[in-house]
């Protein structure tokens, strides 16, 4: 309609539990959306020692999927 704003509805990814489960580091998205937490969340546990994960050259962080099994 002339002069109505359309905003997106954010879309949340849809992962395979079992799959995730299987896999040995999860990217924070992947554990986020495990937990039911922000991928926030799940950096500063990272940085807080809460979930242990490791980092790629890059930079970028994958959290060991054995660390969030207590969390499940």
């Amino acid at each position: 309609m002339k002069g109505m704003m359309m905003t997106k509805t954010p879309v949340r990814p849809s992962f395979d539990r079992a799959a995730l489960l299987k896999k040995d580091r999860l990217r924070i998205d992947e554990a986020a959306w495990l937990l039911g937490c922000h991928p926030d969340t799940i950096r500063r546990y990272v940085d807080q020692d809460k979930l242990r994960a490791k980092r790629l050259p890059g930079g970028e962080r994958r959290v060991l999927t054995e660390s969030i099994r207590p969390y499940l």
